[in-house]
């Protein structure tokens, strides 16, 4: 829905929360077994602590410590922003497509990209 902007302007990262699980051979595997274009779209693991403090600061976690310990329960959150305004918002996962694109080009603030 990105069109010409999508591994240009428009980067995405997901970025696994179960970094034991989710090791760089079966994120590559995930890729391989889907026929979705991924030019653009990186997922990534890395260290746990790391992680972690990132899904803090990005507020993608639970308030109650049992359940936010469970990996397999997590917050189903679309997290996005623009670098150059420092604007981040953030949607859950299961809207329409369109919409996540609608609310992406505002914070982006590129009123002239229309998704497809």
């Amino acid at each position: 829905m990105f069109g010409d902007q999508m591994g240009k302007e428009v980067v995405f990262l997901s970025i696994s929360i179960d970094p034991k699980v989710d090791t760089p051979e079966v994120l590559s595997h995930y890729r391989s077994v889907r026929s979705l274009e991924w030019d653009g779209w990186m997922h990534l693991t890395g260290d746990f602590d790391e992680i972690e403090t990132l899904r803090w600061v990005l507020g993608a976690y639970d308030l109650d410590p049992a359940l936010d310990a469970d990996k397999s329960e997590h917050a189903g959150i679309l997290t996005f922003g623009n670098d150059k305004t420092n604007w981040w918002a953030a949607v859950p996962a299961v809207i329409a497509p369109d919409q996540v694109v609608d609310a992406f080009l505002r914070i982006a603030g590129n009123k002239t990209t229309q998704p497809r």
